[in-house]
Order: C-alpha cells, then sequence, then structure tokens
C-alpha cells in the first residue's frame, strides 16, 4: 500500500508494523542464528564417556558421497554447530586435540532439516567404531508445519504423469484445485489456507522457479528423475522465504557423487489396457477415435566423477507422450450433446548438473534446465468444446549457479545466481466466430493468440553468522524480469445467445424496433409488472408478404422470436501488446536462538518490493476514478515463532507462531490492463437493436468476399457500449496475518502423533470488478453509471479471505514399513473467485463485494489421505499406496443468462450468494425454472436435491527388484494402479438454473482406473 493510502489493513497489521523497530533493534543485539535454503544443520554436544562437556573438541564430518570434509569447534560447553550441509549421508565423528578419536556416526541429513547429533569422546578411544543415526519421529526445530518429501518418496510412490508436485497433497491440509479454464494460463498447483492458488512460491535450490505472469505454476518443468527432496511448507516459514502468502514448495535437485551411476527407465500404458470409465462411456462417441488415453514416458540419468572427491557431474533426460482423454459435456455446432478429444501431450525435459569442491572452503554448482512442451485442446472441458480450446507450446531454459564459501568456524556466504527465459505460445484451435450458447461453446476463443516471452536475472547473498545459541542470517534477493506479451484478439469476435433454439427473425426477415415495443406495449396490457424478458420468446408479427412462406422453410407468414438473436456480439478490436519491466527486491534478517535447551525462538523481518507500476495512460477515460496504480512500498513483514520441548526426554514438541506473509501482484492482472489501453472491446446488442446479424449471417458474408473492415465500419459499435479493463488507483500486494500453534508427540520407538490449528486472514487480495455497472436498461440496451463509457473491468485489491484449519497427523515408521496419515478440518472463505478463471468474470453487483462472501472454491471441508509403503511376503515384493478423501466441493449457482446486461453470464438468482453449492434454496431454482419454462419453451425439470461432489481415490504401486545378469547394478519391475476402485469422481458442477443437467457433474477430477507397467534399471 502506497504511503498515506487510505485502505484498511488488516487488525493485527497495524500492531505488529509498530513493533519491527522494536524487533529489528533486538536482532542487532543479539548474536545471531541460521535456516539455510537448500541445506541442513548438524548440532550436538560432545561428552565423555561419563558425560562431562568437552570444549575445544575438533568435529569433522564427511560426506559419503562427495568427499568433502567440514569442521568445527566444540565451545566451552562442549557445543558444536555444523551449518549449510548439503542433504546426504554424513560420517561425524569428534576428536581430542591430542588424537584420541570418539565413536564416528553416519546420519543422513535432510533439507531444511536441523539434526541433534551428540558425539562421545575421551582417552579410552583409539579407534573408529561407526554407528548409524537414526532419523528422528519428530520435527523438534521448526515453528510451523510443513510435509518433507525425500528421494525414496519421490521413487516408490504412485505418481500419475510423473507430477511430482502432486506429492504436496500428501499433506490434507494442502488442496488440490478445482477444475476450471484459466483465461490464457495454466491452472495452480495447489492450494494453502485458504489462499489463491497464485499466493504460492515454488524454489528449485535456492532460486525462483515461478511463472512471473500467472504466479500459478513452476517456470521450468523439472523431471521426477532429478527430485533429491523437497519440502512442502504450509506456516510460519522462515523471513528468508518471501513472496508467497500461501505455500512454499522448495526443491533440490541430484547431484553427482565419486560413484559412477547410471539409470533408465520405461513406463506406459497402451489403449488396450485400460477403461474409459462410466462418465466417458455415457458420452456420444466421437467418429474414429479411441476412448482411452495412452502414455509413454522414458529417460535416463548419468553421474559421476570427474575428479574423485573433487568435480562431480549429473546428467538427465525426460521424455513423455501421453495422448490424455478430455471430456466435455457441451453441445458442438453440429448439435451432439458431449464427447471427448484425445490430446496429444508432449515434453521433453534436459538436466545437467556440475558441482566442484573448489578447496575446503568454496563449492560450486552450476545447473542448466531446458525443457519443451506441447499441450493442446488446454480450457476444454464442461460445456467447452475443443473446437473452443487452445493448444500451448512452450519452452523454458534456465542457467543456474551457486557458490558456497565457508568463511570460518561461525560465517556461511551463500551466492547465487539465475539466468532464465521463457516463451508461451497460445493458439485458438478455431479461427471461426465463437459461439456461446446455453448448450455449449464453439467456435474461436476472444484470446485467438497469446505469444509472451519472460527473461530473467536473479541474485541472492545469504550471509550466515553463528555464535553461541544464536544464528543470525541476512538476505538480499534481486530479480530483474522483462515480460513481452503480443496478442491477438479474435478477427470475427464472438457471438452470446440465451438459448439453443436456431435463429428465427420471421418471415419479414427483420423485427424493428418498433415491433419490439408494440408486443412489450400489448404484454404490459396482459401484464403490468411485465418486462423485455417476457417477450423475447414469445411470437411478434413478422409475415412479410401474406400468404408467402419468404424464408422457404414450409412455414407461412411466420412469426420472429427476438430471443433467438444473439444478446451479445463482441469484437474486440485491435493486435495489442505490452512490455513490463519489474525489479523486485527481498530483504530479510532473521535470528535462531536457542533460549534454552528445550526451549527455541525463530523470529525475524522481510522486506519486499517491486518497482513495476502501471502508467496512467493505461486508465479509462471516464469520471470515475480509475488506472495508473503506483508500487507498494511498504511491505514489512514480522514474523516470530518457538518450538519448546517439555520433557527431558524430548518426546514433547511444542510450536507456533504468528506473522504477516506478503505475495506478490502476479503480472497477469496489469497486463490485461496494458494490452486493452487503448484497443476497442466492442459490444453491440442485436435484441435490443432488433439487428438481424448472426455466426452463420457473418461467416456468409466473409465467404462472398466481405472484409471484416467493411463488417466493423458498417456494425457502429456504439463506445459508450465498449468495455474496457483498468485497474483501481492503487494495486496492493496481497498480504496474509498467520497464526498457528501445535504439538507433536512420540509414542514408543515408531509412532509420532501431531496436532496444530492455523488461522489465516487474508488481505488486499485481487479481484475483479465493474466500476462503471449498469445502472438499467431500455429495451435491451444497457444505460451506465458514467454514460460516457461502457463497463470499466478493473482490477482492485480489495479482496479479503478467512481459514481456519485443525490438522491431526499420525506416523508410524518400522524397518520394513512406514505409513503416514493427515486428516485436515477445515475453512475457507473470501470475496472473489480468480478474477481470470472462467474467463473474465465480474460480480453481479460490483457495488457490494463484501457481500460476496463465500467459501472458496477449492473449499473442503474435510480432508484425508493415508500413504506408506511395506514389504510384501510373497516373492520379495514391494507395495506403495495412497488413500485420498474429501467432503463435497463447493459449486456457484448462476442464471446462465445476462441479467444485468454487462456482457457476462455469471450472474446469481436473486437470493442466492455465491458457492451456495448443495445449500442453495431450492424454492428459488424451481421458481426460476419455472419461469424459463413458460418464457423460453423450455421444459426444465423440478430439482429436487442437490449434493456436493465428494471425493476418494486409491493410488497403488507394486514392485520387485532384482539384480543383473552382471552383477554390476540392479533392476525393477513394477505396475501403477490409479484409482484402484475405479470411482467416479465428479467435478466440476454445472451450476446454471438454465441448463437441463443443473447440479450435474459435467466433468471428471482425477482419472478412471488407469493400468501403468514399467522397468528401471540402475548401474
Amino acid at each position: 500500500m502506497r504511503p498515506g493510502s487510505t485502505q484498511s489493513r488488516g487488525p493485527l497489521r497495524q500492531a505488529v508494523v509498530t513493533l519491527c523497530a522494536t524487533v529489528l533493534t533486538l536482532l542487532t543485539l543479539m548474536e545471531p542464528l541460521q535456516a539455510q535454503t537448500t541445506s541442513g544443520t548438524l548440532t550436538g554436544t560432545v561428552r565423555t564417556p561419563t558425560g562431562d562437556v568437552v570444549p575445544q573438541a575438533f568435529i569433522q564430518a564427511r560426506s559419503t558421497a562427495t568427499g568433502v570434509v567440514r569442521a568445527g569447534v566444540s565451545d566451552e560447553k562442549g557445543r558444536y554447530v555444523l551449518q549449510g550441509l548439503p542433504p546426504g549421508e554424513w560420517l561425524v565423528v569428534a576428536r581430542l586435540a591430542d588424537g584420541p578419536v570418539g565413536t564416528s556416526q553416519t546420519v543422513t541429513l535432510g533439507l531444511q532439516e536441523e539434526r541433534h547429533l551428540d558425539l562421545e569422546v575421551g582417552a579410552g578411544f583409539t579407534e573408529e567404531v561407526t554407528v548409524r543415526a537414526e532419523a528422528p519421529l519428530l520435527n523438534r526445530d521448526s515453528p510451523g508445519d510443513e510435509l518433507r518429501i525425500g528421494r525414496q518418496e519421490v521413487e516408490d510412490l504412485p505418481v500419475l504423469n510423473r507430477s511430482v508436485t502432486d506429492l504436496a497433497l500428501l499433506d490434507a491440509s494442502v488442496l488440490s484445485p478445482q477444475p476450471g479454464t484459466f483465461y490464457g494460463e495454466r491452472d495452480a498447483v495447489f492450494l494453502v489456507n485458504g489462499q489463491s492458488g497464485r499466493a504460492n512460491s515454488f524454489l528449485v535450490d535456492g532460486m525462483d522457479n515461478n511463472d512471473l505472469t500467472s504466479g500459478t505454476t513452476f517456470n521450468a518443468y523439472l523431471s521426477q528423475q532429478v527430485i533429491r527432496e523437497f519440502v512442502v511448507m504450509t506456516s510460519q516459514f522462515s523471513p528468508e522465504f518471501g513472496r508467497a502468502s500461501g505455500g512454499v514448495l522448495n526443491v533440490v535437485t541430484q547431484r553427482g557423487t565419486n560413484k559412477p551411476s547410471f539409470s533408465a527407465f520405461f513406463q506406459g500404458a497402451g489403449s488396450n489396457l485400460n477403461q474409459p470409465g462410466s462418465f466417458i462411456s455415457g458420452l456420444p462417441a466421437p467418429a474414429e477415435t479411441a476412448d482411452v488415453s495412452t502414455r509413454l514416458q522414458t529417460g535416463f540419468t548419468y553421474g559421476g566423477p570427474f575428479k574423485k572427491d573433487k568435480a562431480f557431474f549429473f546428467a538427465a533426460y525426460e521424455h513423455q507422450s501421453i495422448d490424455g482423454i478430455t471430456p466435455y459435456t457441451g453441445t458442438d455446432r453440429d448439435s451432439i450433446p458431449g464427447g471427448w478429444s484425445i490430446s496429444e501431450n508432449r515434453d521433453d525435459n534436459l538436466f545437467l548438473r556440475t558441482d566442484f569442491n573448489l578447496n575446503s572452503h568454496n563449492f560450486l554448482m552450476i545447473r542448466l534446465v531446458a525443457d519443451d512442451r506441447e499441450t493442446p485442446d488446454l480450457t476444454v472441458g464442461g460445456i467447452r468444446t475443443p473446437e473452443a480450446g487452445f493448444s500451448v507450446d512452450e519452452q523454458d531454459i534456465q542457467l543456474a549457479s551457486s557458490l558456497t564459501s565457508v568463511l570460518g568456524t561461525n560465517f556461511i556466504l551463500e551466492s547465487r545466481l539465475l539466468l532464465g527465459t521463457s516463451s508461451f505460445n497460445q493458439f485458438a484451435n478455431s479461427e471461426r466466430p465463437g459461439v456461446e450458447r446455453t448448450g455449449g461453446i464453439f467456435g474461436g476463443n476472444q484470446l485467438n493468440r497469446q505469444e509472451r516471452d519472460e527473461d530473467r536475472i536473479q541474485l541472492v547473498e545469504n550471509l550466515t553468522w553463528e555464535k553461541g545459541r544464536h544464528t543470525l542470517k541476512f538476505g538480499l534477493d534481486v530479480t530483474r524480469s522483462k515480460t513481452s506479451i503480443d496478442t491477438r484478439f479474435h478477427p470475427q469476435g464472438n457471438f452470446l445467445y440465451e438459448t439453443d433454439l436456431p435463429f428465427e427473425p420471421g418471415d419479414c426477415g427483420d423485427l424493428i424496433i418498433n415491433d419490439l415495443r408494440q408486443a412489450l406495449n400489448d404484454k404490459l396490457q396482459e401484464d403490468p409488472t411485465a418486462t423485455f424478458d417476457d417477450i423475447k420468446f414469445e411470437p411478434i408479427d413478422c409475415p412479410g408478404v401474406v400468404g408467402v412462406d419468404d424464408d422457404g422453410d414450409g412455414l407461412i407468414d411466420e412469426p420472429g422470436f427476438i430471443g433467438t438473436y444473439p444478446f451479445v456480439y463482441l469484437l474486440i478490436d485491435g493486435n495489442p501488446s505490452a512490455q513490463i519491466n519489474d525489479t523486485t527486491w527481498g530483504l530479510f534478517i532473521q535470528d535462531r536462538w536457542q533460549a534454552t535447551p528445550r526451549l527455541q525462538f525463530d523470529y525475524g523481518l522481510r522486506y519486499d518490493l517491486s518497482t513495476f507500476a502501471l502508467p496512467a495512460s493505461s486508465g479509462v477515460d471516464s469520471t470515475i476514478p480509475n488506472g495508473g496504480a503506483d508500487n507498494d512500498t511498504n511491505n514489512i513483514a514480522p514474523r516470530f515463532g518457538f518450538t519448546y520441548r517439555p520433557d527431558k526426554a524430548g518426546r514433547w514438541v511444542v510450536r507456533g507462531g504468528a506473522g504477516i506473509f506478503y505475495d506478490k501482484i502476479v503480472f497477469s492482472f496489469p497486463a490485461v490492463s496494458s494490452i486493452t489501453s487503448g484497443t476497442q472491446i466492442g459490444f453491440i446488442f442485436p435484441q435490443g437493436l432488433t439487428l438481424e446479424f448472426t455466426d452463420e449471417i457473418l461467416e456468409d458474408a466473409l465467404d462472398q468476399g466481405i472484409t471484416m473492415d467493411e463488417i466493423r465500419d458498417a456494425l457502429l459499435f456504439d463506445p459508450t457500449l465498449a468495455l474496457t479493463f483498468s485497474t483501481g488507483t492503487t494495486l496492493d500486494t496481497p498480504y496474509a496475518v498467520q497464526y498457528n500453534l501445535g504439538v507433536e508427540h512420540a509414542v514408543g520407538r515408531h509412532n509420532a502423533l501431531r496436532l496444530s490449528a492455523t488461522r489465516a486472514r487474508g488481505h488486499h487480495q485481487v479481484l475483479l470488478k465493474d466500476l462503471n455497472p449498469v445502472i438499467g436498461s431500455n429495451l435491451g440496451i444497457p444505460e451506465h453509471r458514467d454514460d460516457t463509457v461502457g463497463s470499466i473491468a478493473a482490477f482492485v485489491t480489495e479482496g479479503e479471505s478467512w481459514y481456519n484449519g485443525l490438522d491431526l497427523g499420525w506416523t508410524w515408521r518400522g524397518a520394513q514399513r512406514s505409513f503416514s496419515t493427515t486428516y485436515t478440518l477445515s475453512r475457507a472463505e473470501n470475496l472473489a473467485s480468480d478474477p481470470l478463471k472462467g474467463g473474465i468474470t465480474l460480480p453481479p453487483d460490483s457495488d457490494n463485494i463484501a457481500g460476496e462472501r463465500a467459501r472458496t472454491d477449492a473449499d473442503r471441508r474435510h480432508r484425508m489421505v493415508l500413504y506408506g509403503e511395506s514389504d510384501l511376503p510373497w516373492l520379495g515384493l514391494k507395495v506403495s499406496g495412497m488413500v485420498s478423501l474429501a467432503s463435497g466441493a463447493v459449486f456457484n449457482v448462476t442464471t446462465g443468462v445476462d441479467d444485468n446486461q454487462d456482457g457476462t453470464l455469471t450472474d446469481r438468482p436473486e437470493g442466492v450468494g455465491r458457492n451456495s453449492g448443495e445449500k442453495t434454496d431450492l424454492a428459488l431454482i424451481n421458481d426460476l425454472r419455472r419461469q424459463y419454462n413458460d418464457q423460453r419453451q423450455l421444459n426444465l425439470a423440478p430439482i429436487r436435491t442437490l449434493s456436493e461432489p465428494t471425493f476418494a481415490q486409491v493410488d497403488m504401486r507394486v514392485w520387485k527388484s532384482f539384480p543383473l545378469a552382471s552383477g554390476r547394478g540392479n533392476g525393477q519391475i513394477f505396475i501403477q494402479i490409479f484409482n484402484v476402485l475405479d470411482r467416479f469422481n465428479g467435478g466440476p458442477i454445472e451450476g446454471r438454473v438454465i441448463a437441463p443437467d443443473f447440479g450435474q457433474p459435467i466433468g471428471q477430477v482425477g482419472p478412471a482406473r488407469t493400468f501403468e507397467l514399467g522397468v528401471r534399471m540402475a548401474f
């Protein structure tokens, strides 16, 4: 929010920001802390066999994979800290100054993990004896909740289409977005704490991997083969993790070792292995098209040393070819209600990483990622047919490097540099005029083409300083980006109809305005409360030549029906482009203070700034203030957390905290405003003008050689009806105020229980509203508040969200099997759906945004996930699996017609709230359906009950390992089964009251039962 802004602040924000100076003063007085983005930490105490602490003991940790050695010295109380250790296996030993060596311990260190490892040393030890330290059941050091997925889980758990980010959904508090279409974007990966799907941050090896324009997904895709480990943070993450008010996905990649290695895999499924499922089988079959998907996925890795203990490499390549089946229920232009298409998705991914131990204090990593993928039929589904879809070609290249310098026993400097370039090219499947009817959407899309190029350079500097019980970390993160967007809107425009009935102007060939006035006057004499809607589907005299079949359809003196005319013809004039240049700055300071052996505090400050500002020229010339949003400069985020172990044995951990978490304003919102600045977005309302103009008439005219320029000039778009895009006068940075409190308890050697509660309050979230709404109409022609312009669809940061969640967890870990289950009870509410989801959507009443508060699109009151793996008693087989259960998903109820005449179809029945789902008042719905039956000659059946679609899916993987004949490696054969019970998981739900299948699923979430076979070899 800009200085001096009158925008309201959250209740906690004002109070907490006033404490910033105090907190900063405390930080500078303390002797400092740590939290490594891409590494872990070893801590502990060195003692003698009699329990006495040993000061000045020499501690050495050696990586068993790369030979790198890190060393430290215990302090006067015998405590030691080894920071910045890359995840992996380490051999740790303590020695006395005069030579005796203690017991060596082998420990596996995870990403962002702090392991406590006490060491023993004394005169009685003269030889090394190695023991293995077991991984702890409890997370003793993080004040927030997080899900850790290691290499073993990545390899062993069943993952459909090898989309490793789906493993984040193993945490029941992490939700999958509801199916839907984004306007020129991909859907989000997941949602956390009721925040937007754009509110997450993705990091790879400590560097940003977000799509800067949409903010919904990964920028550069990563093969499952190159993921070493990742952590999903859902609450109270440290200030070093910024630009996320939802969750953070932090990934580290594979690296080469001293041991040469080669692996390869092949997996897939043919069309004869699977069945389509009941939903797809019930749809009309397209000619000569198979109704099941096929997939082929293959790849290899190769790694090893350039020079032992000094330099290493790791390379990987993966190819995916997936013929995915995309069902839809919409009626196409041939009046076929529903079907499916086969989308030939392809992805090729190349990965290369080199690591160099330059000397005992400096370590260099260089990484290259290149990805090329094609996705056809994007946005197809529901009532949107393949003709109205898109195909997308994407390319991403990233060159990244990091240098870690150990400046002494107490200082570590991390320097990272990222150079990246990406392209996102989107093309409509059809060049024909777009048509949207109640039964289906076909023809071309308003966004005919989008070519987007994004270049970035990122510099990260982190300094960690440890002394005594404190570790201080300072950080600077600077990203310079340039995004170029070139678009082409549909040159033939789009027609929106209120009915599936064929166009009928009558035998006279054209209704005129006086015909409508007379028909309305006649209706008013019968019913004084009648409106224009009441005559739309009643016959209007239009005989033409009396006694003659003028249009040759077999009917003489045929009347016209104004409701069969398109109610809107939309034509966006221009081929606009925009360039967005931005520099983002992030600074943080944080401390981890081990106040007592059992009590730890984590606290700090973060500041974020984006220098991008929307110029005033992008606004709309109107008496209503809009556009020219300046940058937001006061994004100060204090955070505080703690962990406490109340018992000496460390079998209980209490954690919690509070803080402010700033997000980012993704470029898609100001980009739409910039692109459409000065562009004529013309509306014609043929019903009110009685203009005989349809998609068929347009195509006939074009076939006869008439140009679109001539048609455009003849139509004479009224500038007072044109839709324009803008922003509010401010675009504040979204943020969330978050609180959490939880407890973990270890039960015996194998069990751990977890209970935690989270509350998040989101502010300044982006939504779309009409700054110049329709205030009335005259025979179907809308009238606006400012009568010199039409609707101003503006992106504003007036949104808010509310989230309350209670999480329960249980983990069991043994030598031959492990299981984990989580359950989340939650409620998530907000004021609006994503502004670009489902096309361009406006609230029915833009003057009452507060009245739009309702459950979020993805709210699931109950969700439970169970996953694990185990040895089987037969043939050396192993099995892994996951079970996902969720209560009903909400859906929004709309009329399906443009009641407020703003050119969109998102209006709701009077008295029905947003996302009312199964709690919608059926009396209101049935009254409206009866009205539609009377007005529109329909036969809509009454609705007896509504239910929100629940979700249940069981996936499993069974495999057998075997040695290769050469004895130099091993192999594995496996079978994966997704949706083992073949349950139909419906979604989304048809929410248009005017639709015959109102309240029924018009798509499916997840696959029908799918088998996949594969083999993997490693040398």
